[in-house]
């Protein structure tokens, strides 16, 4: 018997043994391993290596590759990676060629390095590309899907949204197809609204052109629930073929059942006197523009919403009213704004008469009324997604400096929580509680007066002076900075004056006014800072009319407006956000989304500061990777279109589906 059979008897040998053991015993706890499946998968992969070493090229580079597979599968990354450094690609055969890409892939993508990953998975670096001529169809698949996962992972949703798209006639496993299927629609959501728009009239494949529409409707259309039904009930006339039309993503299937469903009277219960009164205002203003641009105008409109203000500034009389509300035939309530009214009602005893979603977020756990939500622009909320940001460049170790105040503190928690959950270290933290001790609190975080000591002992100890530059601490990956306008810009000088000029600043929405002002906002130049799509990204039609009803809106109530948009938004399709978690609310406030806790969640936008204004980082959008031709050349895909779906028709019926005549 040669040795390369006695090497496949051995692996076979090996796996089977395996499996033997894991069939024997029983199935360990949710999220741990079996300690014997472990051991022995140990035992099969050690033994492995030995047989690997006994070999001569090109079996021990394979026995090496399935040993480097087996040790990804339990997490050991930096094992894997030993080994697969040691592999020479140009001793491989094509499919061991591309295992070898794969398990190099996989190795990068634990480790963040997800530009790595993707130049293995999309280029001929290793050969891939040249290999994949003479791979079989399950490896050809496998390829795909990790290379749409990097891309997913590096914010590339088009591009995999278009890969996992090509890849789905090939899938024969009904569990993958089914995952990949949402995960089409999941990747193509995260898709700027625009773009979507753009090619789904220009893409000329009609499977992909099907799924930009339908992602288009459900994204374009969220605030006008007639004119999103009657174009999902053309898309479905014109693709009746279409994978999505013989499985509608759930969100879709909620948005059917929404008509019959929709509020026909609403409450808001807002503070219209006294010191929240600018603020109640500003809420206001946002939720009767986004009522007035999409109420229907025709006769033969379906539904029409009565909106009734009820004054919540006496929070002596705030139960009363509340009742008085809900009796005069509200389906909804939008508020409390205030916090002592908010209390009233996380602490009833009883469940509340109607859905009420709250104006405002009450800090704790408690349990509250199962059919209360809670809506508002808290600092927990940007501080969560500073730390989730920080991660994205690999950041571990943070420093973190605030004014000690109480609503700082709360983010200054929130990110510690958050940073810690993700294995991150806080190596420094300083607050200061004036603008007149900063300088102090930026030495202390930085260690510079701990340099300055030193120097000065060694100069008591030698008896002489010398020349001395102060060095700060080396421990920093970047700095979260939790300070209003005024304060950031004294600041940012103050840490390049401190030596700390090298390091990444990221902030909340806090550093920023709401306003563009370059001359004000130079010293900030450089600075990450989430913020709400209201204020960073292109305004829409919404914005525009907003601000065309208040020309002379104050800037520092902008957030509010945008709330009020979002709340509009919300008393339509809160049963959609809450039977679908993850089915997201494109808002002025974020993208958002109703957790277990009944709190709805923001995913904020993102902008760096340059030259004094903020400028939006882009979400990566490759408009022509729609048309392009597949990186891995195969057959093609399952649909195809019907007869209907001439050029002179396909072209009318996009336009019925954006709502616009034929």
């Amino acid at each position: 018997m040669n040795s390369r059979h006695l090497t496949q008897l051995t692996t076979v040998a090996l796996t089977l043994w395996c499996l033997l053991l894991a069939a024997c015993t029983p199935s360990p706890p949710i999220g741990q391993q079996d300690p014997v499946t472990e051991t022995s998968q140990t035992n099969a992969i050690n033994q492995m290596l030995k047989r690997a070493k006994t070999l001569s090229s090109p079996e021990s580079e394979k026995l090496l590759i399935e040993a480097s597979s087996l040790l990804l599968e339990q997490s050991k990354t930096a094992k894997a990676k030993r080994i697969l450094s040691t592999i020479n690609p140009a001793n491989l055969d094509d499919s061991s060629k591309a295992r070898l890409v794969l398990a190099l892939s996989k190795v990068a993508i634990a480790e963040g390095d997800y530009p790595l990953a993707e130049e293995l998975l999309t280029t001929d670096k290793l050969g891939l590309i040249t290999a994949s001529n003479h791979l079989d169809t399950e490896l050809l698949n496998e390829i795909s899907l990790l290379r749409a996962q990097t891309w997913e992972l590096t914010g590339n949703f088009l591009a995999a949204a278009r890969e996992r798209i090509f890849v789905s006639p090939m899938l024969a496993e009904v569990e993958i197809a089914e995952q990949n299927h949402e995960q089409i629609w999941s990747d193509l959501v995260n898709v700027p609204v625009e773009t979507l728009e753009q090619l789904s009239k220009t893409v000329a494949v009609p499977e992909i052109q099907g799924w930009l529409e339908l992602a288009w409707v459900y994204k374009g259309l969220q605030d006008d629930l007639d004119r999103q039904l009657d174009a999902l009930n053309s898309w479905q006339q014109r693709y009746p073929a279409h994978p999505a039309a013989t499985n509608l993503p759930g969100a879709l299937k909620v948005v059917q059942e929404l008509s019959a469903n929709r509020p026909t009277q609403v409450a808001i219960l807002l503070p219209m006197q006294g010191k929240y009164r600018l603020a109640a205002e500003a809420i206001l203003n946002g939720f009767m523009t986004a009522h007035f641009r999409n109420r229907p105008s025709s006769p033969e409109s379906k539904q029409d919403l009565t909106i009734r203000v009820y004054d919540t500034h006496d929070v002596n009389q705030f139960s009363q009213i509340y009742q008085r509300a809900v009796s005069e035939g509200a389906d909804i309530i939008l508020g409390p704004l205030q916090k002592e009214n908010l209390r009233t009602l996380t602490q009833s005893p009883d469940e509340l008469p109607i859905t009420t979603i709250a104006l405002n977020q009450e800090l704790g756990n408690a349990e509250t009324p199962h059919n209360l939500y809670q809506f508002g622009l808290s600092p927990e909320d940007d501080a969560v997604q500073v730390a989730d940001h920080a991660r994205k460049y690999n950041f571990s170790r943070a420093a973190v400096l605030y004014q000690d105040n109480p609503w700082w503190s709360r983010a200054y928690a929130a990110f510690t929580k958050q940073w810690m959950t993700a294995e991150g270290e806080i190596t420094s933290a300083a607050s200061f509680e004036s603008q007149d001790k900063m300088a102090n609190a930026i030495k202390q975080m930085l260690l510079v007066h701990q340099s300055e000591l030193r120097a000065q002992q060694l100069k008591r100890m030698i008896g002489k002076d010398f020349e001395f530059q102060p060095r700060r601490r080396q421990d920093i990956d970047f700095i979260f900075l939790i300070a209003s306008p005024e304060q950031a810009r004294q600041i940012r000088p103050l840490l390049d004056f401190y030596y700390a000029q090298d390091i990444p600043v990221i902030a909340g929405s806090q550093i920023y006014s709401g306003e563009p002002s370059p001359q004000n906002d130079r010293d900030l130049n450089g600075i990450e800072f989430c913020d709400i799509p209201w204020l960073l990204e292109k305004p829409d039609a919404l914005h525009t009319a907003m601000y065309k009803a208040w020309p002379k809106a104050d800037h520092r109530y902008f957030r509010l407006n945008a709330m009020g948009v979002d709340a509009y938004r919300l008393q339509s399709r809160l049963q959609l956000l809450t039977q679908i978690p993850d089915a997201g609310l494109f808002g002025a406030t974020g993208n958002l989304t109703v957790g277990l806790d009944k709190r709805v969640h923001r995913e904020l936008s993102w902008a760096v500061i340059k030259k004094g204004r903020p400028q939006l980082l882009p979400k990566i959008v490759d408009t022509e990777v729609m048309e392009s031709t597949p990186v891995i050349p195969r057959a093609q895909g399952r649909y195809a279109p019907t007869s209907q779906n001439t050029p002179t028709a396909e072209a009318s019926d996009r336009e019925k589906a954006h709502g616009k005549p034929s």
